[in-house]
């Protein structure tokens, strides 16, 4: 009952944030924006992530951006576990509230691969549901004049916060497990606005 809600809550701000596609537009600088996490193939490691962001509406610096993107985790042996490996597309709603601090809410589905479980030594798919909320930060390396100039705006992130792994089609057994529970995340985004 209790991912039931998660989940429900959590497609239910991303619908709100979509539709917020229809609102009127009132300032001419770029829209779209493109980024990459530095900081995960580093640490925690094996994890690789991009996404695009569209600016969807704005009111003086209260802005709203709707995300989308994928991660991918290549294979990894864990001893927990064995060999473990998944995919996501992402998808989430940005809502900045001065200059550059923000608050995101983030979702990720798609399928977990574990394979040679150390329990069982069986393989096991599975369909996960993530959901995660994150506070950070926007740096842009020009000033606003310079920027209105350039075709590309360049810019760093840093945010902090939790996911939670909120849904899961077929759990996988791991040694001394006692259920999911929130894990801090951070993330180090290098992107272009255009």
């Amino acid at each position: 009952m209790k991912n039931s809600i998660i989940l429900l809550l959590s497609l239910l701000v991303s619908f709100s944030a979509v539709t917020s596609f229809a609102q009127a537009q009132n300032n001419p600088t770029k829209k779209w924006g493109a980024e990459v996490n530095l900081l995960w193939p580093i640490f925690p490691g094996n994890i690789y992530k991009g996404q695009l962001t569209y600016e969807t509406w704005r009111r003086n610096e209260l802005t709203g951006d709707v995300i989308v993107g994928f991660h991918i985790r290549p294979f990894e042996f864990r001893e927990d576990e064995g060999d473990f490996s998944n995919l996501a597309l992402t998808f989430g709603y940005r809502q900045y509230f001065w200059k550059g601090f923000h608050i995101e809410l983030y979702n990720a589905f798609g399928p977990g691969f574990n394979r040679n479980n150390v329990i069982t030594g069986e393989d096991y798919n599975s369909w996960d549901f993530e959901v995660g909320l994150l506070a950070g930060y926007r740096w842009e390396f020009l000033k606003k004049e310079k920027r209105e100039k350039l075709k590309f705006i360049p810019y760093l992130s840093m945010q902090y916060g939790f996911y939670y792994l909120a849904a899961q089609s077929n759990q996988h057994p791991i040694v001394d497990f006692e259920g999911e529970r929130p894990f801090y995340v951070g993330t180090l985004n290098l992107g272009v606005r255009f």
